[in-house]
C-alpha cells in the first residue's frame, strides 16, 4: 500500500499492481501538470509526499520533481538525510535547493528517519551489529536497505541518472551519508556532509567499492557534533573522516588553500573565516573537500552569501561529478 499526501484534494488511483495509491496535492504544486504516463506509477511535479512499507514499518519521503522539465529521463538526483530529531518537510526547507533543482533539472528526494517507539526520528549510521553507544544505532531499522529500496522506488520508471546518485546530511544524516557510501555498492557519484562525522565501527569497517568524491563542511565551535571528535560517543574527528576519503580516493596530501570571509548566517556570532582545502587525486577524479568553519557552530548554513550558501557549496561540488 502506497500512500501520497497533496494538500487539495485526495484522488484514488489504480494502477496495473494489486497496490492502491493515495494522492492529496501541495499548495505550491497547483500548477503541477501530469506529463507521462508511466507503467506503474505516476509522479507528481512539484512537492509531494509519498509513503511505502518497508520491513513492515511505514516510511515516508518527499519529492521534488522540477517542474517543466523536457524529458523525465536522465535526471539527476540528491537524497537529502536530515538530523537526529529532524523532520524531512522541515529540512527539505532549511536545505533551500529548489532554485538549483529548477535550474539544473535535479530531482530531490527528502526521506524521513524511523521514529523510535513513537520518540524522535533518527538514521542508523553504524552497522546494525555496531558496539558503539547505543546513542548511536538507536534501533534495529535497517535504514540501508530502506535506502536501496526507496532508490527504487523513486526509479521505477527509469527517470533517474544513476550516474549521478548523490547524497547529502546534516548532523545525524551527515553520518549516515558516510554509512551509505561506504555500504553500497558504486551507487553515488559523490557525498556532502555537514556537521556530521563518521561513526567509529562504519569508519574500522568501511570499504567502497570505488573512489566516492566527499564534500566536508564543519564548525570549529560544534558542540553537538565536535570537530575534534568524542571518543565516548565513537565520533571521529573531522581530520580523521577527512584523512579516509583522501586514502581512500588516493587524494594527493598536498591540498589547494582558499579563504573566504562571509557575514554570519547567525548575526550574532560575527563574520565567519572559511578556511577550503581541497585534495585531489592523479588517478582519478576524486577529490576531497573540506570547508573548516572558523567559530562556525552546529549550523546548516554559514552565509548570507548565495555563492557561499550551503546549498550552492554542495551543488557546485556535485555538478562536478558523475560515477566513474
Amino acid at each position: 500500500m502506497r500512500f501520497i499526501f497533496i494538500s487539495i484534494f485526495l484522488l484514488i488511483i489504480s494502477c496495473s499492481k494489486d497496490d492502491t495509491y493515495i494522492s492529496e496535492k501541495h499548495s505550491d504544486d497547483s500548477n503541477s501538470s501530469l506529463k507521462d504516463n508511466f507503467n506503474s506509477f505516476i509522479f507528481y511535479e512539484g512537492q509531494a509526499s509519498y509513503s511505502i512499507n518497508h520491513n513492515g514499518l511505514d516510511r515516508e519521503y518527499i519529492l521534488y520533481i522540477p517542474p517543466n522539465i523536457e524529458s523525465r529521463t536522465n535526471l539527476p538526483v540528491i537524497f537529502n538525510f536530515h538530523g537526529y530529531q529532524g523532520r524531512a518537510n522541515q529540512f527539505f526547507n532549511m536545505t533551500d535547493l529548489i532554485d538549483i533543482a529548477n535550474e539544473n533539472g535535479v530531482v530531490l528526494v527528502y526521506p524521513q528517519g524511523a521514529p523510535l517507539d513513537g520518540g524522535p526520528s533518527h538514521w542508523n549510521a553504524a552497522p546494525l551489529n555496531s558496539s558503539t553507544p547505543s546513542f548511536v544505532n538507536k534501533s534495529n531499522v535497517n535504514d540501508l536497505d530502506f535506502f536501496s529500496y526507496l532508490l527504487n522506488d523513486v526509479n521505477q520508471n527509469n527517470i533517474l541518472d544513476l550516474n549521478r546518485v548523490y547524497a547529502i546530511g546534516y548532523s545525524n544524516g551527515g553520518m549516515f551519508s558516510h554509512f551509505l557510501a561506504c555500504n553500497t555498492e558504486n551507487i553515488f557519484a559523490a557525498i556532502g556532509d555537514v556537521a556530521g562525522t563518521m561513526l567509529l565501527d562504519t569508519f574500522n569497517s568501511c570499504s567502497p567499492s570505488s573512489p566516492v568524491p566527499v564534500l566536508k563542511i564543519h564548525g570549529t565551535s560544534d558542540n553537538v557534533v565536535s570537530y575534534n571528535g568524542f571518543d565516548q560517543a565513537g565520533f571521529k574527528t573531522v581530520e580523521d573522516v577527512v584523512n579516509f576519503w583522501k586514502t581512500n580516493n588516493k587524494s594527493n596530501e598536498q591540498f589547494i588553500l582558499n579563504n573566504f570571509v562571509s557575514s554570519s548566517w547567525a548575526n550574532y556570532m560575527g563574520p565567519v573565516n572559511f578556511e577550503k582545502y581541497t585534495y585531489e587525486s592523479n588517478e582519478n577524479d576524486s577529490e576531497v573537500v573540506h570547508y573548516k568553519m572558523l567559530g562556525g557552530g552546529h549550523w546548516w548554513d554559514y552565509s548570507f552569501d548565495n555563492n557561499l550558501r550551503t546549498s550552492s557549496l554542495l551543488w557546485n561540488f556535485f555538478s562536478k561529478h558523475s560515477k566513474q
